[in-house]
């Protein structure tokens, strides 16, 4: 076990680690991502554009780019999202590799049927490997969603037309959901198709109002999403019975005020099926200790028996003061993971390799940290999504702010191979 929780706390090692505070402005010097192309996805003048992690991107015929986003009007607040109402669901499409976008509202997606909708079961079998299927994950908890039951949208045409919303049958009551007593729903989209009519998604629930009570799970249809079959845990909810089947988070010194991996939030995963078959996903990871600030960082947790079973892989990297920032999960053209994640304590966007399926990464490098905002007391930033296009670039989407361009969406385009 000492192994395990040394492991988990030492896999970054943090070299030339060099900060300074000018003008309300924290620096950090990690190595920059070399010949990096910065790119303006959706930026308008007195609107807000966000959360690209809460809506899902999509590759489709490998230079055709897909992402979702939250739009609303931008309004100047202190310490808080500079966020408006009314919120909706946007998309922005490249068809050449992220270089040029078009962002839109679609029709009969989200939020086009109340925060609540009705939801229907497909009436044929879906066919998750229609070569431009897509998908959009819905739940509770996040800027423009509000159902707690989850839904979920598909489109056979890359994000052209959608059909649903769809449930998940009776999930919010299922044994294991109520067995911890959490009553929402709150995912976001995080799916791998295993087959023509199997598909795993990756979700998490939590008490319900309850902020950072999230736990993550896996979930199964074998028949086009007609039914649902509860497979496991990725990280459970916390009982004082089962810390046995836990290790602890070496967050401190002292041994004795660290949590054990069950007391600490699991949201918003991004999953990968390598070749092998092994399960990797990487999560965001919160604790909110009795004194003192919040720990935010990223985790990977991997599963060998088709996401029954799970477990602790390596920290990915920290992602600094408030309430952190989820990760990205890609694949480099020569086989290497490439984690993306928002780090909001020196408002820079970075990415870490690994070569052994996620078990250790390398040092994060930073894909930019030009972050500037109005009043500069919340470092509002992140929540990437990131694909690799044909020619083996990466392209990495997140929301960003910036003198030139406030809170809008991003890409940062580079080669791996540098």
């Amino acid at each position: 076990m000492k192994n395990k929780q040394t492991l988990y706390f030492w896999l970054i090692a943090i070299s030339s680690l060099t900060i300074s505070c000018t003008n309300n402005k924290k620096t950090i010097s990690y190595e920059h991502v070399k010949d990096a192309e910065q790119v303006i996805v959706y930026a308008q003048e007195n609107r807000f554009a966000a959360w690209p992690a809460n809506n899902g991107a999509w590759l489709i015929d490998g230079n055709e780019i897909l992402v979702g986003f939250t739009e609303a009007p931008y309004v100047l607040k202190k310490n808080e999202h500079n966020i408006g109402n009314p919120m909706s669901s946007w998309l922005a499409r490249s068809l050449d590799g992220g270089e040029t976008w078009e962002a839109f509202d679609p029709e009969n997606y989200v939020g086009d049927f109340g925060s609540q909708p009705d939801l229907k079961m497909p009436e044929e079998p879906i066919d998750f490997k229609e070569p431009h299927f897509v998908m959009r994950i819905v739940g509770t908890a996040y800027h423009g969603a509000s159902d707690p039951r989850g839904h979920f949208f598909y489109s056979y045409n890359g994000g052209i037309s959608w059909k649903g919303p769809f449930s998940f049958g009776d999930l919010i009551h299922h044994p294991e959901i109520e067995k911890y007593g959490l009553g929402e729903i709150t995912p976001r989209t995080d799916y791998v198709v295993t087959g023509n009519n199997e598909c795993l998604f990756f979700l998490s629930a939590r008490e319900k109002g309850k902020f950072g009570t999230d736990r993550l799970f896996c979930l199964k249809t074998v028949d086009g999403g007609k039914t649902f079959e509860f497979m496991g845990w990725i990280v459970k909810p916390f009982k004082n019975d089962e810390i046995k089947e836990t290790i602890k988070v070496p967050l401190y010194k002292d041994d004795d005020k660290n949590p054990y991996a069950t007391q600490c939030r699991a949201v918003m995963s991004q999953t990968f099926e390598l070749q092998n078959g092994k399960l990797l996903s990487v999560m965001r990871r919160k604790y909110v200790p009795k004194e003192g600030k919040p720990k935010n960082w990223v985790d990977a947790y991997a599963s060998t028996d088709g996401g029954k079973t799970w477990t602790f892989q390596s920290k990915v990297g920290d992602a600094g003061d408030g309430n952190g920032n989820p990760p990205a999960l890609g694949i480099t053209s020569d086989g290497r993971l490439c984690a993306v994640f928002g780090e909001r304590e020196y408002g820079t966007i970075q990415m870490a390799y690994s070569s052994d399926e996620g078990k250790t990464w390398g040092e994060p490098m930073i894909l930019i940290d030009d972050f500037w905002s109005e009043d500069m007391e919340y470092v509002d930033l992140g929540y990437p999504r990131v694909v690799t296009r044909s020619d083996g670039k990466m392209v990495a989407i997140f929301y960003y702010s910036t003198k030139e361009h406030l809170h809008h969406i991003h890409a940062t385009i580079w080669n791996p191979d540098l």
